[in-house]
């Protein structure tokens, strides 16, 4: 099972925002899930949180322990391959991980409610093999939104409180970017924008709930092929036959328009040669 801790690193940053939310108007905190599908269900996802650069410079602000906000985000990103890159006035943290089956993957979620999920909570690809063609069916679920019960239940000076709070007021602070590479043609999907290279992408804010649906298909040419091949081997049959049917009707018209007259000769011939002459008598 893969848990993304998205809540752990909100709560981290919605600390700083706090405290630069009245020196400077806020950026937007950009988060982008990609997650890539093969077809034997292995693939990959990858989390990238991107924050303006200039707040993590701004007085370089302490947090607890004396860690700082960049130090603190590396150290809540999800388990995986973990970078650090800066990018158009934001610094991303990304953190990759590869998956074997994607039906044990987790939904993506800020509060982790789904810490002992049930069915919907986890990725799901089927396939159906045809014969011209295989048609795969994708679901996932993505929730951005941290559930009332949560923050009733934490209180309102929590950390779950705040962030609500804070992302609540100005949903566009908060954009989410989710993506999905098929493996395959997609042929219909709830997506927002379908890119290229098979490519859907949904736009979400703070708050968002979304059930993710995608259908592809991919088709077999192989058995296209061998239709093709099949057919050619059967007017190959169907012509020699009709070359054999007519090449034997050919021979016995041919017989049956033989001229007699050369059997007339032959025996004329054999008259005119006859060995008995009456006057040897």
């Amino acid at each position: 099972m893969i848990r993304f801790k998205l809540l752990k690193v909100l709560t981290v940053l919605v600390f700083f925002l706090a405290i630069i939310f009245f020196i400077t108007s806020c950026d937007d905190t950009l988060l982008e899930i990609y997650t890539q599908v093969n077809a034997n269900n292995s693939g990959s996802r990858s989390v990238d949180l991107a924050v303006k650069t200039q707040y993590l410079k701004k007085g370089k602000v302490v947090l607890s322990k004396n860690e700082s906000l960049f130090d603190k985000i590396l150290e809540s990103l999800p388990a995986g391959k973990i970078e650090t890159y800066e990018k158009d006035d934001y610094t991303h943290f990304k953190s990759t991980v590869e998956f074997d089956d994607i039906n044990f993957l987790q939904h993506v979620s800020i509060d982790n409610f789904s810490e002992t999920p049930s069915e919907r909570f986890y990725a799901k690809m089927e396939k159906k093999d045809y014969f011209f063609n295989s048609d795969y069916f994708f679901y996932d679920y993505i929730d951005m939104n941290i559930d009332e019960a949560i923050i009733e239940a934490g209180g309102k000076d929590s950390d779950l409180a705040r962030v609500a709070g804070l992302f609540g007021a100005d949903k566009e602070m908060f954009q989410i970017t989710y993506q999905i590479k098929f493996p395959v043609k997609i042929i219909k999907s709830n997506a927002d924008v379908l890119g290229d290279n098979n490519i859907a992408i949904w736009k979400l804010k703070y708050g968002d709930e979304k059930n993710i649906n995608i259908e592809g298909k991919k088709t077999k040419f192989l058995s296209y092929f061998l239709l093709v091949l099949l057919g050619l081997v059967v007017l190959f049959i169907i012509f020699i036959i009709f070359a054999l049917a007519f090449s034997r009707r050919r021979r016995r018209i041919t017989r049956l328009n033989k001229p007699i007259s050369a059997y007339d000769n032959y025996f004329k011939k054999d008259k005119f040669f006859s060995p008995i002459d009456d006057n040897d008598e």
